[in-house]
């Protein structure tokens, strides 16, 4: 099919595409899935008050799963900040009668939708505004915390020199194709920002489980770079705030925060693409490393099929190039699968193949679609 030349040429590119994706697990998302888990936090009972903060819309009843769940954190002094943000069902009603049972929740009522900053930014800027302390912790109302110790992991991690951390957020586990890849999906992108965060290349976190210090807000001067833009909170701004130094990721499973609602496709959808779409604001390091890898994995599958063609007739060529093959198969579920157990994401594991596939063909055109209609994130 081919001549000795073209096949050669055709075995490099796949031998190097390989080996550079083995770079990636072993270098980099190494960090992440192999490192040796932490120790839990000491917390005391003279811990730093920590204000929790999230936006609600029209969430009535998410809410009566979500806030029991919160306002009964093992966290000796926190308050809950809920900014209502013009909610047109029962949600003002039941934050009342959440805030006659509990001293430490704190209602912001936004009753006026006139701005010009997009997304959640405002409401989330308002809710810093009015936290009483200087560490603050995110999640979102659908959002309910995996355990009682949630908050003793996520501000356990604040110090005088870190001031951003870095929690894990994923979907109730459902027994349906769609579920499954979200989680797929959800451990990628995870992988990839905590394996980051590790190298000192903080670029994103999850905005439904994220904290950051008030002093590091206003000294990036909040939103402001990114006020126009729908998405930003999770990944700009962090990626600008963020040094070598000043953020640590929380992995252990009582940290998790976990979506109380069945996921959509078309959300899941328009948040991925809003991602990729804010990525162009991130360094270029950044950049270059997450785009280099959607390429190389798409290029692994295609120049396979062309270098098995290529060998078909030389034995010996054929060989290798399924060793290679095989070598980076087995990669994959070594550092997936690390991550995936970490992550309590083990459902995964056994289509784990699968499922790169699925995204080394889907990822692209997600990236793709969110540059072509970049209007809707404007």
């Amino acid at each position: 099919m081919f001549d000795a030349t073209i096949s050669l040429v055709i075995f490099v590119l796949f031998a190097a595409i390989t080996f550079l994706e083995l770079l990636y697990y072993y270098v980099l998302y190494a960090r992440f899935s192999f490192r040796k888990c932490p120790a839990a936090p000491d917390i005391s009972e003279n811990a730093p008050p920590v204000s929790v903060i999230m936006v609600v819309k029209d969430a009535a009843a998410v809410l009566l799963k979500t806030l029991p769940r919160l306002l009964n954190q093992h966290y000796p002094n926190f308050e809950l900040v809920v900014v209502n943000d013009n909610s047109k069902d029962d949600t003002r009603l039941l934050l009342l009668e959440y805030q006659q049972q509990y001293d430490n929740i704190h209602i912001v009522n936004l009753d006026s939708a006139v701005t010009s900053i997009r997304g959640n930014k405002y409401a989330m800027s308002i809710g810093i505004r009015c936290a009483k302390y200087e560490n603050m912790i995110f999640t979102d109302a659908e959002c309910a915390p995996s355990s009682m110790h949630w908050l003793e992991q996520m501000a356990g991690q604040f110090s005088d020199t870190r001031q951003i951390v870095l929690g894990y957020s994923t979907y109730q586990k459902r027994n349906n194709p769609f579920n499954r890849m979200l989680h797929f999906d959800n451990l990628l992108n995870a992988l990839q920002y905590f394996s980051l965060a590790l190298a000192h290349s903080t670029y994103r976190g999850n905005h439904q489980n994220i904290g950051f210090t008030k002093t590091l807000f206003y000294k990036q001067r909040g939103f402001a770079s990114h006020n126009h833009l729908v998405y930003g909170d999770e990944d700009i701004f962090i990626s600008k705030a963020a040094n070598r130094k000043n953020t640590a990721v929380v992995y252990d499973p009582d940290s998790f925060t976990v979506l109380q609602r069945p996921a959509y496709y078309n959300y899941w959808v328009h948040h991925k693409e809003g991602l990729y779409y804010t990525r162009k604001y991130n360094t270029f390091k950044n950049k270059f490393l997450l785009n280099f890898y959607s390429f190389l994995n798409i290029a692994f599958y295609v120049s396979l099929v062309f270098a098995i063609l290529a060998t078909l007739s030389n034995i010996v060529m054929l060989s290798i190039v399924l060793g290679i093959a095989l070598l980076r198969i087995i990669s994959l579920y070594l550092v997936f699968g690390f991550a995936a157990k970490r992550l309590n994401e083990k459902q995964t594991i056994p289509a784990l193949l699968f499922y790169d596939l699925i995204f080394a063909i889907l990822n692209p055109i997600y990236y793709l679609s969110a540059h072509l209609h970049h209007q809707r994130f404007k």
